[in-house]
């Protein structure tokens, strides 16, 4: 791997470890003598679907800084990818840092709005239905009173299909987005075509996680951001908005068996 980084990077190249999803792919961050790059190593083939992915988004908006493709080695199940500079945006939702969280909700906002009614190859509509069933295989692999609770929550989720409205990055959460000089993204291998609200909403109910857990009230910072999003893009429906939010706190009751977020129902 370094011997393919070098001539990119800069020699000498040096690998720390980010993080290992056995059976799945391992991040690494290359430290070269010119520039820094994010390596991913694949379980499976999908080095150059994520690279084609991630290409094809070069073209959204310079509000928003995305990686760009550095190297894809098929064989290798590699992908290697600029570093995007900065803090998570979870430093500025716990420090009350209302501006900054303001320019992040406007930067995405205005990535969606650039990509509003496009539909970027290879990128493929995430559906209702594959959300739901994400969530089915999230039950399936939950304890049985987790697994119950959840299911009885099942009806407030299950309205209809939604419209591919635009680029979403389908993972998005607090983690996934940089504040620097430009707000940035990053981990985008799952980006696909989908409504705004998937989006806002699975960073929302991220939100009502880290509020729980940190033991903070971050309603008012959270319509921060939220603000920052409206000036900038796309309306969004409120009805979807909040099926939104509720699937990704059914999703994150299951992931770490918490029913305490389940709490979190009934005020969005």
């Amino acid at each position: 791997m370094i011997e393919l980084l070098e001539p990119l990077l800069g020699a000498p190249v040096r690998l720390e470890q980010l993080k290992h999803k056995p059976g799945r792919r391992t991040t690494f961050r290359a430290r070269g003598a010119r520039r820094n790059a994010i390596v991913k190593t694949y379980a499976s083939n999908r080095a150059p679907v994520v690279a084609a992915r991630i290409a094809a988004l070069a073209g959204g908006t310079a509000a928003l800084e995305i990686p760009e493709v550095l190297l894809c080695e098929p064989d290798l199940h590699l992908v290697a990818l600029s570093e995007v500079p900065g803090l998570p945006l979870r430093e500025a939702l716990l420090s009350d840092d209302a501006e900054t969280c303001e320019r992040a909700g406007w930067a995405l906002g205005t990535w969606h709005r650039a990509w509003l009614g496009a539909s970027p190859e290879p990128l493929v509509p995430h559906s209702a239905e594959r959300e739901l069933a994400i969530l089915a295989a999230r039950i399936e692999r939950s304890p049985d009173e987790i697994a119950t609770l959840v299911q009885a929550q099942l009806p407030s989720v299950t309205d209809g299909e939604w419209a591919p409205a635009t680029v979403v990055h389908r993972d998005l959460y607090e983690e996934q987005i940089m504040v620097a000089g430009r707000i940035g993204l990053i981990d985008l291998d799952d980006s696909a075509l989908g409504p705004p609200e998937l989006d806002i909403g699975n960073l929302l109910g991220h939100i009502d996680l880290l509020g729980l857990r940190s033991g903070r009230d971050l309603g008012a910072i959270t319509e921060q951001l939220l603000g920052g999003y409206r000036r900038a893009g796309p309306p969004l429906d409120p009805t979807l908005l909040v099926r939104c939010r509720r699937l990704t706190l059914l999703r994150l009751t299951c992931i770490h068996a918490d029913a305490s977020l389940l709490g979190r129902l009934d005020s969005v």
